[in-house]
């Protein structure tokens, strides 16, 4: 499974959630994220994020725009209904305006790689909230 996750919270946070198909972009942000304190779930592909978002409600995902055939913001689209509190950050290569647009008209904040880690870091302090027990 292309899951990876965190050992549980001590400090009553929920994990971020990460998804990218570029495994070395993947391997990067997940590591400053947890040298920022907070524990992580990582995705490889659009179907294993779909699928664990089916199910759970992340305080914040950080998404690529480009997952194999599929985009970052499809998951939006996916999750939107079901989780509406979920705050998202949309990561792409490029500063495409029409993707910028279509990301901030679905609550997202559009970050170019290589990643402004201040904006990351903000955002992270600012959207989390207290982990929920299943």
């Amino acid at each position: 499974m292309a899951q990876e996750s965190a050992p549980a919270t001590t400090d009553g946070r929920g994990p971020v959630v990460i998804v990218d198909d570029d495994v070395s972009c993947l391997a990067a942000v997940e590591q400053i994220v947890r040298h920022w304190g907070h524990d992580t779930v990582t995705f490889r592909s659009f179907e294993d994020a779909r699928a664990y978002l089916a199910s759970a409600t992340p305080a914040v995902v950080i998404v690529d725009v480009r997952l194999g055939n599929y985009n970052g913001l499809q998951l939006i689209h996916f999750s939107q209904e079901r989780s509406p509190a979920t705050q998202w950050l949309v990561v792409s290569g490029f500063d495409d305006p029409v993707l910028r647009k279509e990301a901030t008209k679905l609550g997202a904040l559009f970050l170019t790689k290589p990643l402004d880690l201040g904006k990351l870091k903000e955002h992270l302090e600012r959207n989390e909230r207290p982990a929920t027990s299943a």
